[in-house]
């Protein structure tokens, strides 16, 4: 199945690019586009339903928080304990993220600035 799938793509790749014209750049953008779009709607698709008691967002962590927090982490809010103390690592990580994100974006607009 997996070679049919290739032999349709590669034809589909040699129709357009050597008869219709289409630049090799935009096919390869296509088949990106045409694989994430795939691989996204497999991963919704394989999503619990909502609202469902075996989603993983019912489990014992979040009552655990909840009721030991205070205690285990001295801060009386309990987002603020979660955040900085539970979860601290996975902050630093998305903090880590942000910043290289926004050192990307702005290194690539000081580059076409000239």
């Amino acid at each position: 199945m997996v070679y049919i799938l290739i032999i349709i793509l590669a034809v589909v790749g040699f129709v357009l690019r050597f008869m219709l014209g289409v630049e090799l750049r935009n096919i390869l953008t296509f088949y990106l586009l045409g694989l994430i779009v795939f691989l996204f709607s497999f991963t919704v698709a394989e999503m619990p339903v909502f609202g469902s008691s075996d989603n993983p967002a019912f489990n014992e962590v979040p009552q655990r928080y909840l009721e030991r927090g205070l205690e285990e982490t001295g801060a009386v809010n309990i987002t603020s304990s979660i955040i900085t103390d539970y979860r601290a690592f996975d902050t630093l990580g998305e903090a880590t993220v942000l910043f290289v994100a926004i050192a990307a974006a702005v290194a690539t607009l000081r580059s076409h600035r000239r």
